[in-house]
């Protein structure tokens, strides 16, 4: 008896519970408030946080004065977003569980809409797309950032699918929300005024192999594609992982350079 194909959102629920991102999510802090920044002052507007995660975007925002919301697909996420909201002593958060493919929101719901990486994962890209575009009000800001096609990650990626069984109808890579002109026909003309801003942030590491150990650890990307990797190719992926890695690895500074892109538009 054949098991039914998990949906999209119940993979992404099992991979995002996988790991420990709330010991990655310190690592994008910068990269979120920037993202804050980039849409200009948002007191008293009314802001959502699109796979909030361990909520750093929608603490930030709701720090600034803004009426925020986070939303994340697991509600992990949300109760380490509340204990930081706590910690770092803002309050009136409201924090919601859902899907950036199907926002449990009316249109035009929010002055500002964001997403710090979190859109990226939704599929399909299209529906999250057209998502944060329905629920923010006509000549509204969004903003969101995403990795790039040509950073560590992707690379990474692409050694990892040469282990991996080959999918008769693979979803479109995440990290295309990190190239212009995809983002572009994605958005079309719905939006006006669009922007691109590149950033970097970098994550603090030893070796390669210390980068490599951290992403077999944290994160749930990895750890569920490594579990229907063949045991007997393990050592020959992270020999290949390593060199891969040891491309983008800083030693001046023990660390891994990983670049984004930030998309600013308004509402048509």
């Amino acid at each position: 008896m054949s098991s039914e194909t998990p949906t999209p959102d119940a993979r992404a629920r099992r991979v995002w519970s996988l790991g420990s991102y709330p010991d990655v999510a310190p690592t994008f802090l910068g990269m979120a408030a920037r993202l804050v920044e980039s849409v200009g002052p948002i007191a008293d507007d009314t802001v959502l946080d699109v796979g909030c995660g361990t909520g750093n975007v929608a603490v930030t925002a709701a720090g600034r004065g803004a009426r925020a919301t986070g939303l994340d697909i697991v509600p992990a996420m949300l109760e380490e977003a509340r204990t930081n909201a706590r910690i770092a002593g803002v309050e009136g958060i409201d924090w919601r569980d859902g899907s950036a493919t199907a926002l449990p929101f009316a249109d035009d719901a929010f002055d500002v809409t964001l997403s710090c990486l979190g859109h990226m994962f939704a599929e399909p890209p299209d529906a999250a797309g057209r998502e944060l575009l329905r629920v923010t009000r006509s000549g509204g800001p969004i903003a969101f950032t995403s990795w790039t096609p040509e950073g560590p990650v992707p690379a990474m990626g692409a050694v990892l699918a040469d282990y991996l069984p080959t999918e008769p109808d693979p979803s479109p890579p995440p990290f295309l929300w990190g190239d212009a002109d995809v983002v572009r026909e994605r958005l079309g003309d719905g939006v006006a005024d669009l922007r691109f801003e590149p950033g970097t942030v970098r994550t603090p590491v030893l070796s390669p192999a210390h980068y490599w150990e951290k992403a077999t650890t944290e994160s749930g990307m990895f750890i569920a594609a490594l579990e229907v990797v063949d045991p007997a190719d393990l050592p020959a992926l992270r020999e290949a992982m390593l060199e891969t890695i040891e491309g983008f690895f800083e030693d001046d500074r023990n660390a891994v350079p990983m670049p984004y892109l930030r998309t600013t538009a308004r509402v048509a």
